[in-house]
């Protein structure tokens, strides 16, 4: 076993959505805990250049209004 001990990164949590640019639908929903992973995530999507896809931020509001 592994005595590391987890270094608290706060409470950063960034979510993104990714849809269709098409049709507007959400195709996948994506947390980051850490703001390293979210800017790879950029890095990544925009080197790739994903066709009819794009991705905005995740709707804080709109995700608390369906979990109720």
């Amino acid at each position: 076993m592994s005595n590391i001990k987890k270094k608290d990164i706060g409470k950063y949590k960034e979510v993104i959505e990714l849809f269709d640019e098409k049709t507007g639908e959400v195709v996948r929903l994506i947390r980051f805990k850490h703001p390293n992973e979210f800017n790879r995530f950029l890095e990544g999507f925009n080197a790739m250049g994903y066709p009819g896809y794009g991705w905005r931020y995740g709707d804080k509001s709109k995700n608390k209004e369906s979990n109720e």
